[in-house]
């Protein structure tokens, strides 16, 4: 890819992600579902935190949706959410909270199970800052650079 081309792809995302951040788009585009996918592969947040938190805050709603209980009360889903709103900048957990918004099921039978493990990893203090995706980009290479020439 063309450091040109490049260029635009993350224009283009920043330009998406603000947008849905702003409320002017509402659903999750595959553009968006591929920064989720990236910082659950690498656990760098590469774009506005302001916007990411939104998207992050979008998805998690979708995947208590996913796997909503009559029995849990809508105050203890509140309060998962309000813990990720109260995040000036990335919580240190970033990685393993994308994991877990992304693939509820995979490791969470029940909605009870799945917000106890939202509320540990929203219950850090240390945050981890934002990388420009152009810096990142070299990054996320290396990572997969990397996990190729480990064994599995």
């Amino acid at each position: 890819m063309t450091s040109d081309s490049l260029e635009q792809e993350i224009l283009a995302t920043e330009e998406e992600l603000a947008s849905f951040a702003a409320g002017s788009v509402t659903c999750i585009s595959p553009t968006l579902e591929r920064v989720l996918l990236e910082m659950r592969q690498t656990g760098v947040p590469c774009y506005a935190w302001a916007h990411l938190k939104v998207l992050l805050l979008a998805k998690l709603q979708l995947a208590l949706d996913q796997m909503d209980s009559p029995s849990t009360s809508k105050s203890r889903r509140a309060s998962v959410t309000q813990l990720l709103q109260t995040f000036e900048s990335p919580p240190f957990t970033l990685q393993r909270l994308t994991e877990i918004i992304l693939e509820p099921e995979r490791s969470y039978r029940s909605l009870p199970k799945l917000l106890n493990a939202l509320e540990k990893l929203l219950a850090v203090s240390s945050t981890i800052q934002v990388v420009d995706p152009r810096t990142a980009q070299a990054m996320v290479q290396q990572f997969q650079a990397d996990a190729a020439e480990t064994p599995a």
